[in-house]
C-alpha cells in the first residue's frame, strides 16, 4: 500500500493512506534517507515502510520531498519588515527550482496599509504571487488557501512571522504551538521542533517548518546569482561585458536601469549584498 510520509519523530515514520496515519518502522535492508513528503510502500499489517517512490525533488533546509511551492510568509510588523531577509528567502526557494508565494502578514498591524502595497508591489510586479494577509485575524486568507488546495506547500519564514498562525487558521482541527514575539529583541521564538505535513484537502499538504535562523544559500554560485533575480532577465547579453557581474563594471545594463529607476533599488542592494557574500566564500574555498 502507497501513502505519503507525513512526518518522522523518535525513528518512526507516521505514513498517511487515505484517511489513516500508520506509525511505521522501516524495513532493515532500506538504506535510502526518507522525508516528510516522500511517497512510500508500507506493509500495513506489520507496519514497515517496505520501499521509497522516486522523489520529484527535495527541498534541503529542511529536508521536505516532493513540493509544489513554497510559501514565503514574511510579518509587516513585529517583527518588522526585512526586505533583504525576505529576497533571501525568496532566492532559497528559487534556487530549488520550486515556485514561491509570498504572504505579507500582520496587516491589521498597519495603518497605511495601501501605502504598504504601494511599497511591496514591487515583488508582484517581477512576477511573484503575493498575498495581503493576518492570520491571527483571518484576513485575506481564502484567496491563499485557493492557491494551496491539491498541493504540496511548505510554508517558510523567520521566527515571529506567524508560520504556526497560518496553519492553525486554515486548516481545521489543529492547533500548533505559537509563541509572542519577544519585546526585546522585536524577533520570534522558535516554536517548531520538527517538519510535519498537514492536510488541506484530499491532495493539498503543508508543512510547518522549524524557524529558521540562517537561510541556505551555499549552493549557489556568485556567478549564476543573476539568474535568480528575474527583473535582470530582460537586460541578460546587453551589457558591454559577457561576463558582466552587474556590480562594478562598465556598461552594465542592469546599473544603467537602476539608474532610471527600471529596477528596485532595494532588490539591487540585496543581490549586491549576496553576490560579495558569496563571492568571499568561494575565494576562502578556492584561494
Amino acid at each position: 500500500m502507497e501513502g505519503i510520509i507525513t512526518k518522522t519523530l523518535g525513528g518512526f515514520f507516521f505514513v498517511k493512506t487515505n484517511s489513516v496515519v500508520h506509525k511505521c518502522g522501516i524495513r532493515g535492508k532500506l538504506k535510502t534517507t526518507i522525508y516528510p513528503g516522500d511517497i512510500v510502500v508500507i506493509d500495513k499489517k506489520n507496519k514497515i515502510v517496505e520501499a521509497v517512490k522516486d522523489r520529484r525533488n527535495l527541498l534541503n533546509r529542511p529536508k521536505i520531498a516532493n513540493i509544489d511551492q513554497v510559501v514565503i510568509i514574511h510579518s509587516l510588523k513585529n517583527p518588522p519588515l526585512e526586505k533583504k531577509l525576505l529576497d533571501r528567502f525568496i532566492l532559497m526557494v528559487e534556487s530549488s527550482n520550486l515556485k514561491p508565494l509570498i504572504a505579507f502578514n500582520k496587516v491589521d498591524l498597519i495603518d497605511d496599509l495601501e501605502q504598504m502595497k504601494t511599497e511591496l508591489s514591487i515583488y508582484e510586479e517581477i512576477g511573484y504571487n503575493t498575498f495581503f494577509i493576518s492570520a491571527k485575524e483571518h484576513i485575506g486568507l481564502d484567496n491563499l488557501y485557493h492557491n494551496l488546495e491539491d498541493h504540496i506547500s511548505v510554508v517558510a519564514g523567520n521566527s515571529g512571522s506567524g508560520k504556526s498562525t497560518l496553519i492553525n487558521s486554515i486548516v481545521k482541527d489543529v492547533k500548533l504551538t505559537t509563541q509572542k514575539v519577544s519585546k526585546k529583541s522585536k524577533r520570534g521564538v522558535h516554536t517548531t521542533r520538527h517538519v510535519e505535513m498537514i492536510a488541506i484537502s484530499k491532495k493539498g499538504y503543508v508543512a510547518d517548518t522549524p524557524g529558521f535562523s540562517s537561510i541556505d544559500i551555499e549552493n549557489i554560485k556568485s556567478s549564476d546569482l543573476h539568474f535568480y533575480f528575474p527583473e535582470f532577465e530582460k537586460y541578460e547579453g546587453k551589457c558591454k561585458f559577457n561576463s558582466c557581474s552587474h556590480t562594478h563594471e562598465p556598461g552594465c545594463k542592469v546599473k544603467e536601469a537602476l539608474k532610471n529607476n527600471l529596477i528596485s533599488k532595494n532588490r539591487y542592494e540585496s543581490y549586491k549584498e549576496i553576490y560579495k557574500e558569496l563571492q568571499k566564500k568561494e575565494d576562502d574555498l578556492y584561494g
